[in-house]
């Protein structure tokens, strides 16, 4: 298991233990010509801990056992390239949300969502909005501003279940 990996699993329960059975299914890593259409789609050079995380797996979906007995398809957790390029950019453009301003979303990668990209995190580029290169800030679909969430994207992923 690799570095991602294993901060994934850290402390989480084993799949027979899980609450409500979530079950996780992580996306085969990306192709390097993958992580070159995002940087293209983006218009930014990717940071070596997000590139490094999705060479390791592109993408991490989740279903429940509630799920999985009604034949629900899995729902994405951490972004695959496809989502992080294409799909989050669209719903931003689109969701009638406050939003942070656009020059301050193009400083921020966004990996990782909940509720149908509602609530997104993301690793900052440089600087934005009070908050230094590398950290991972959360973009709450109700404040629509850039909230604290963790010091860098490993410590996000090993900390935040």
């Amino acid at each position: 298991m690799g570095k991602w990996r294993n901060a994934f699993e850290h402390g989480r329960p084993s799949k027979g233990d899980s609450k409500y059975g979530v079950e996780y299914t992580f996306g085969p890593p990306a192709t390097k010509e993958q992580l070159a259409a995002v940087e293209a789609a983006l218009g930014v050079k990717l940071p070596a801990d997000v590139s490094q995380l999705l060479s390791e797996f592109n993408g991490v979906w989740f279903t429940t056992e509630v799920d999985r007995r009604e034949g629900y398809e899995p729902s994405i957790l951490f972004l695959d390239t496809k989502h992080m390029s294409v799909e989050v950019p669209e719903y931003l453009r689109t969701c009638g949300n406050p939003l942070p301003p656009e020059d301050d979303l193009k400083k921020v990668v966004f990996v990782r969502q909940s509720n149908g990209f509602a609530d997104l995190w993301g690793v900052c580029l440089k600087g934005v909005a009070g908050f230094r290169a590398g950290e991972v800030v959360k973009l709450d679909h109700e404040v629509g501003e850039l909230e604290d969430c963790a010091n860098s994207l490993y410590e996000f992923i090993r900390d935040h279940k």
